[in-house]
Parts: structure tokens; sequence; C-alpha cells
């Protein structure tokens, strides 16, 4: 039966070790979870004991906090003692196969590479994830859980044995709606409806002779829907949305300006500073938008997150 094994120093991480082990077995099973690998039999090789446990163990959970490296008593690093536990856990799980998910307990930060053992192999450059002691430990362990879930699920398809007997495996599966599947796969789409929009709005104002203050709140309005709905529609980063924003400014003015250039037959290009300026602030305008309504799509959900945890 596969197992999920956690590795921890007991000086740097034993509190918070102990409440990892205890979702991990309250999700997965009491059978499926093992912590305590050092504490062995008499009389048995510790190494022969590692390799016992190893040689069913799907994934390794390495625990890292402030002081995973060991201090000896004489001040040298522990991890470059090759009988430290800590360090022969990790070296038989690489020399096994087996998955690694380094956790970085309460912001510790990811050893470099030249303060590891060499058998350490790229332990360094692994993803790790984050577990916080405090209000954001439930909300943490989740996603490792989730992570945990993915490589089980890769690697065994009877992953559903890893449950408590009469209890189903809670695996979070996102189900999306075809609309919002649709937009996700369709992301200039997406984005060619916003330019659509407000090309319209801007050609409706000018052949109607309307106020220019309609086209600026048009300009604001239109935007920020289509960035609230960003988060929505396909989680992107802010990264992206910067991109997407500065693109939907430029198109859209672009457009503007080739709309009414041919309306009122004035040249495409402007012809002056003020001219120039107003175009940018147009851009400005959509872009901005754009991210602000991206930005308040962000904290609606963060606040939703939070009071999931505290429920």
């Amino acid at each position: 039966m596969p197992r999920i094994a956690i590795s921890y120093r007991r000086i740097d991480s034993a509190v918070i070790a102990g409440r990892i082990f205890d979702r991990l077995t309250a999700h997965y099973g009491e059978n499926s979870v093992f912590m305590d690998i050092e504490q062995i039999p008499f009389g048995v090789d510790f190494r022969d004991h590692i390799r016992a446990i190893f040689a069913s163990t799907d994934v390794l959970i390495a625990l890292i906090g402030p002081n995973w490296l060991g201090v000896a008593t004489d001040g040298t690093t522990r991890m470059h003692d090759k009988s430290d536990p800590v360090r022969m856990e990790i070296e038989a799980a690489f020399a096994q196969g087996i998955k690694i998910i380094p956790v970085l307990i309460d912001g510790a930060e990811m050893p470099e590479s030249g303060v590891l053992p060499a058998a350490f192999n790229n332990f360094a450059f692994l993803n790790a994830a984050e577990v916080t002691s405090g209000r954001d430990f439930r909300l943490h362990v989740e996603r490792l859980i989730s992570a945990i879930d993915q490589i089980l699920a890769a690697g065994h398809p009877e992953a559903a044995h890893l449950a408590r007997p009469g209890r189903q495996m809670r695996v979070t599966v996102v189900r999306k709606s075809p609309v919002h599947a649709f937009w996700q796969a369709n992301l200039l789409l997406f984005l060619f409806g916003a330019i659509l929009l407000l090309l319209v709005s801007h050609y409706l104002i000018l052949i109607n002779n309307l106020d220019n203050v309609y086209l600026w709140l048009t300009c604001a309005a239109i935007p920020f829907i289509f960035g609230l709905a960003l988060l929505w529609v396909g989680g992107y980063g802010v990264g992206h949305t910067l991109a997407m924003a500065f693109a939907l400014g430029v198109i859209c003015d672009a457009g503007m300006t080739l709309s009414a250039s041919l309306i009122s037959g004035d040249p495409i290009l402007p012809q002056n500073r003020s001219e120039w300026r107003d175009n940018i602030q147009f851009a400005t305008t959509v872009a901005l938008s754009f991210m602000a309504g991206y930005a308040l799509a962000c904290a609606l959900e963060a606040v939703r997150k939070r009071r999931a945890e505290e429920a």
C-alpha cells in the first residue's frame, strides 16, 4: 500500500510536524502516514530501517525550519555528518526515486545547494510548499494535501485506497462551468469582447454627438468589468494581467482614433501635443480600469478564502 513519510528534525520542527501528521492521517488514514522514522527497534541498523520504510513509500515530506541543517556540539553542521538521520532520509529518498516535497515552516527559506551534501542532488531546486503555524495553517496543509494527491494519482491509479476504510479520499475537484471553460480556452476572444464593446460604445457616442464625459465613463466601466471577470475566467497572475491591460489600452485607443478619423475625416495620427495627450489618457484609463477590476476580484477572493478558512 502506498505510504507518505514525514522527515523532520526534532529540535527544528517537532511541534508543527505533529500537527501536519494529524491532518494527513485524518485525510489518508493512520496506516498511510509514517512520521517517526528514527524510532527504530533496538539492535536494528538505522540504514536498513530507513531502506525498509522507504521501499513502500511514495512521497517524502521534508519539513524545513530555521534549524533544519542542525548544529552539532562542536559547532559543525549536522547535515554534513553522514550518520545524521535527516541527511540519511533525504539521501535514501533520492536513491530510491521517491518524490520529495520540501515544506518550508514559518517562513524558512530553501537552503542553497552550496550548503547541502553533494548526495542531495537537486534538492535545493525543488519547488517547496509553505506551512505556517498561525491562522493559515489549515489552508496551507490543504494545498500540501492537494500536491500529494496529484503525485499519488499519477503514480498509483489505486490511490483511493489510501483513504481510511469506509471513507472517500477528499480530493478537491474544480468543476468548471461550460461558460468558464469556454472563456478560459479563448482568452483572445475574451479580450476581443472588451475591445468590441469599447469601440461600439465609442462609435455610438460620436454619431450621437454625446458629451465627452460619456466616453470617459465608458473607458472606465467596461475594462473594469472585464478585469473583474478575469480572475474568475482564468485565474491569471499579475504579470499576465498587466500585459493584457497594456494591450487592451493600446488597441482600444488605436481603434477609437481610427473610428473618429473615419467619421470626421481628420488625419488618423494625432496632429499636436494636446491630441497625443488625449490618446495617452484614454489608453491609460482603459488599462488602469482593467487592473482596478482585477485588483478588486483578488481582494474579494482573498476575503472569501479567509472566511472559508475561519469556518
